[in-house]
């Protein structure tokens, strides 16, 4: 009498559409060559818009240059030497004013972005590190007070003419508006640093207009736009 042994065969998760696959695996941990390829395009554009948050020149949300920067001169008007401390002057562009800057404000996954019917929406600022409200929703749990103190400090700088009003923030209702005009600054915004050695990532604008139409996120567009 014989035996038979059956082996399974092992299986893996593809690292980039998470779907179980047997090898053999491309590059690694994927499934095909075009997830692989997906993952390095996600790769590159994360880099770029990792630079324009750390960026302060730029809109995270629109790529708008808000800022140029000019490197001082070694003497000043007097003849004095200029501290190394000093970066550059700074000058706002046609893109940017002075303005009221808005307060870095987390989605909360139980509030809605949308109120429900008939109600106002919640307005919302950060003092303390904690989220306070300004408006709340009809009867809505235990509403904070209405307004914030007059005490309270405003805080003044450079805003974008998209609306966003922090430079780092990536504001996905806000790209929403104009998603054609928000792609192109964000590429030309790509061009910019790359000309400044800052990365070497390369955008098909032609394929990045197209996964706009496509309501692609400006993120995923992005990525798909990216040249390998």
């Amino acid at each position: 009498m014989s035996v038979q042994l059956q082996h399974q065969s092992e299986s893996y998760e593809c690292g980039h559409c998470h779907e179980e696959f047997t090898p053999p695996a491309t590059a690694g941990s994927f499934c095909s060559k075009e997830c692989h390829d997906a993952h390095r395009a996600e790769k590159q554009a994360a880099e770029v818009f990792e630079l324009l948050e750390h960026d302060h020149r730029f809109c995270s949300t629109c790529g708008r240059q808000l800022k140029t920067v000019e490197e001082p001169p070694e003497h000043n008007d007097v003849g004095k030497t200029i501290p190394d401390c000093v970066i550059g002057w700074e000058y706002r562009t046609n893109h940017a004013e002075l303005g009221e800057r808005s307060p870095r404000v987390q989605d909360d996954p139980a509030d809605p972005d949308i109120p429900a019917q008939g109600k106002a929406p919640v307005y919302a600022y950060d003092r303390d590190d904690e989220t306070q409200n300004t408006g709340t929703y009809l009867n809505y749990r235990n509403p904070l007070p209405t307004s914030p103190s007059t005490n309270d400090p405003v805080r003044t700088g450079t805003v974008c003419s998209c609306g966003n009003t922090d430079h780092k923030h990536e504001d996905e209702t806000l790209r929403k508006r104009l998603p054609f005009t928000t792609a192109h600054y964000l590429a030309v915004a790509t061009e910019t640093l790359r000309s400044e050695d800052k990365h070497e990532v390369r955008i098909d604008h032609e394929r990045l207009f197209e996964s706009v139409f496509e309501r692609d996120s400006i993120r995923e567009a992005f990525a798909k736009a990216v040249i390998l």
